[in-house]
């Protein structure tokens, strides 16, 4: 058997797992994905040199994709962030003292949007594979709106935990839904850096949500409370966003029609050589046990764990910790505007940072060493001006891993149904990570909060552990496929695809 070109060497090549140059006929895709020939099976992961005219095809299809439909899902993500963040902006606007919030009141409401979001995420990917995916995610996106606004409805700490865990269910497939839905639509290659992308439209929401809420406190009236309006406005905006879903967002390449005919031919061939078409395979039971089972997924989910629970710190305690070093109300909430800026400077720069150091796990070891350093200023520190040194350290490097851990195990799955059942699974146990740092930022430790930067740092640490171990796993099986490759001619080729990424020609990305 051959050996495969090496990842340096297809992108050199402007290579993909594509059909070859002498089978470039119209194609049936229905008819390709789903009684895919020996002869095209055999030729996954099979690298191709593109031609000039296949890369400016390839390139005008991908600024298409980039300006419709990953805009629209980067908007409706910062949308999804000022509704997450909304209740830590409502907590010091007066939410408070109205709903006689006392002790862990406000840390059970904070965690209970974890607990939703872990039971949900599993059944919302597959719903996202049984109906139309544009219909989906907008429907969730209404769906965490309408539950949004609700809570300015609130009259006791239940009645905000409830609609808080069922903010978490109906939101639960939106994060991972996207995900997956960018994969449906751009070649591996392509997808670690649109979801960095994604994860940093996050951030931009969060740099918005400060002056927005810090704007919203100042608004006195005897028939609404400024926590009220913070829930009534940030729910109202992701409303009206979500009704453009069904306009903008299509749901797969062979039926899109905003692309041309020769770019969806070749992005169709591109897919099909990859194992990623999405639109007429059915669920495979097989690889849903083979995500489970797979070693690989459960250390991305560590990652992601530790990587959530330190990324939320900002995001659940960012105006609290501030406010706790002798600021307003309204100073803390407009500078978190500051380290959310980080955070989307930190998101937005990752895959960038992973490029240049040769790989997503250095990347991953330098984001957990500023991270590390930042949390160990926060307990050290005696001074203010350092505390909020340490917040804006972690605030820029903790959410890297969040936003790129999920991009790289994305990248390193095949299959129609493993990376689905691999990113709900992954962002179901990792979205536990703030579930644990919801109840260790606690009000008596306040300002220094040691209990959870403590947490944090070690959460850090194993992250990187992690992170190091994946790498030598990954390193190990890529070098043992180039020194035996494996037969499959024996296999049918549903059982070839059934492979997904343990055929014999992937090769891992480090």
């Amino acid at each position: 058997m051959p050996q495969p070109l090496s990842d340096e060497q297809q992108q050199q090549q402007h290579t993909y797992s594509a059909q070859t140059m002498d089978e470039r006929q119209p194609l049936n895709h229905r008819h390709a994905t789903t009684t895919m020939s020996e002869s095209e099976t055999g030729n996954i992961n099979k690298p191709l040199e593109l031609t000039d005219k296949d890369k400016e095809t390839l390139a005008s299809y991908v600024r298409k994709c980039d300006r419709r439909l990953l805009l629209y899902l980067c908007i409706g993500y910062g949308l999804d962030s000022i509704n997450k963040m909304a209740l830590s902006y409502a907590k010091v606007a007066g939410l408070t003292d109205d709903l006689g919030l006392s002790g862990d009141d406000i840390n059970v409401a904070l965690g209970a949007y974890y607990l939703g979001s872990f039971l949900f995420q599993l059944p919302s990917n597959v719903m996202l594979k049984q109906t139309r995916p544009r219909w989906w995610l907008s429907a969730s996106m209404a769906a965490w709106s309408t539950v949004t606004m609700l809570m300015a409805l609130s009259k006791t700490p239940g009645d905000l935990a409830g609609l808080r865990f069922a903010f978490g269910a109906v939101q639960a497939g939106y994060l991972t839904g996207s995900l997956y839905y960018i994969s449906y639509w751009y070649p591996r290659d392509l997808v670690r850096r649109r979801t960095g992308w994604f994860f940093a439209s996050a951030g931009v929401g969060g740099i918005l949500v400060g002056p927005l809420c810090s704007g919203l406190s100042t608004i006195h009236s005897p028939h609404i409370a400024s926590w009220q309006l913070i829930f009534i406005v940030a729910g109202a905006c992701s409303a009206i966003w979500s009704t453009l879903g069904p306009r903008i967002l299509q749901d797969y390449p062979d039926t899109a029609t905003f692309i041309t005919d020769d770019e969806r031919q070749l992005v169709l061939r591109i897919m099909v050589r990859q194992n990623t078409v999405a639109s007429t395979q059915s669920v495979s039971l097989r690889q849903i046990a083979m995500a489970v089972a797979d070693r690989k997924v459960w250390l991305w989910t560590i990652i992601d764990f530790c990587a959530n629970g330190a990324t939320q710190v900002n995001g659940m305690f960012g105006p609290t910790i501030i406010a706790s070093q002798g600021f307003s109300t309204v100073a803390a909430q407009a500078m978190t505007s500051l380290t959310n800026l980080m955070s989307t400077t930190g998101m937005a720069s990752i895959a960038y940072v992973a490029h240049f150091t040769g790989g997503s796990a250095r990347a991953l070891w330098i984001s957990n060493a500023i991270t590390a350093l930042g949390f160990v200023l926060a307990l050290t520190s005696r001074s203010n001006a350092a505390s909020l040194v340490a917040l804006f350290m972690f605030s820029f490097a903790s959410p890297q891993p969040a936003a790129h851990a999920p991009a790289w195990m994305l990248a390193n799955l095949q299959g129609n149904t493993k990376p689905a059942m691999a990113a709900a699974f992954s962002s179901a146990v990792g979205g536990l990570g703030p579930l644990a740092t919801a109840f260790v930022y606690r009000d008596k430790d306040s300002p220094r909060y040691v209990l959870g930067h403590s947490v944090c740092l070690s959460m850090t640490i194993l992250a990187a552990v992690a992170t190091l171990v994946l790498y030598i796993i990954l390193r190990r099986e890529n070098a043992r496929r180039d020194r035996s490759p494996a037969d499959i001619s024996h296999l049918t080729p549903e059982q070839v695809l059934d492979l997904a990424d343990n055929h014999p020609d992937f090769r891992y990305k480090l």
